[in-house]
């Protein structure tokens, strides 16, 4: 890279000099090159097919910076609605194991659920709360009470 950089010099036919002849090599070896002159074409012919925006590609600090655009996903929606059906199956598999075994204790329910107990109880307060289960008979020597609709 030099004097005349573009990034469409570099996505056009253009003689490949490596910065690093032993990476370069190493990479080649390794079956990630297969042949010389063609990274840029192949980044700008796949990133074509898959429909996506070209990176933006240009000299800065001594090298080549390479942004590429991310997709306008809401991950934090993502993780809530996959948070949200994880809660969902998990409060199942605790009633039905209720319904099985009402004097089932809230460690043999972290186990089954392979959750920590603070993860059940956190789930039991909130089967309360939405008026779904119940505690019979104290805490010790009590059962749990499924509340159907």
């Amino acid at each position: 890279m030099g004097a005349g950089f573009t990034p469409e010099t570099l996505l056009a036919q253009h003689a490949s000099r490596p910065r690093n002849r032993n990476i370069a090599n190493a990479f080649f070896k390794a079956g990630f090159i297969d042949a010389w002159g063609r990274g840029y074409k192949k980044i700008r012919e796949g990133f074509e097919s898959a429909g996506l925006p070209m990176p933006k590609i240009e000299e800065a600090y001594g090298g080549v910076q390479v942004t590429f655009q991310r997709n306008n996903v809401n991950s934090s929606d993502t993780t809530q609605k996959t948070t949200q059906k994880t809660t969902q199956k998990t409060t199942q598999k605790i009633v039905e194991l209720m319904r099985q075994n009402p004097s089932i204790s809230t460690e043999e329910i972290a186990e089954l659920c392979n959750i920590t107990r603070d993860g059940v109880n956190y789930n039991i307060r909130r089967l309360k709360a939405q008026g779904k289960i119940r505690r019979a008979n104290g805490r010790k020597d009590g059962s749990w009470e499924v509340i159907d609709d």
